[in-house]
């Protein structure tokens, strides 16, 4: 489901909610308010490394290989 086909449901569901179903929508729209976004497990250096390289990527300075080629790569390694 699209995200503006989710947005049109709750607005429905909201259009019809009752006091109560309004309240605990309420509460947990004011919880995940007051929740601190959670930062990145990534430091910020790998961050910044991360973007060089997607940066790299994009402009095609930098080749990317799929999870199938990495796995052959790995495998390949490993017989060896």
């Amino acid at each position: 489901m699209t995200t503006v086909k989710i947005r049109e449901k709750v607005n429905e569901y909201l259009n019809n909610a009752d006091e109560r179903m309004l309240k605990v929508v309420y509460a947990m729209l004011k919880e995940y308010e007051n929740t601190p976004v959670q930062k990145s497990v990534l430091s910020d250096e790998q961050y910044k490394e991360m973007q060089k390289r997607l940066k790299n990527y994009r402009n095609g300075k930098s080749k990317g290989y799929t999870i199938e080629q990495v796995s052959q790569h790995v495998k390949k390694q490993l017989v060896k």
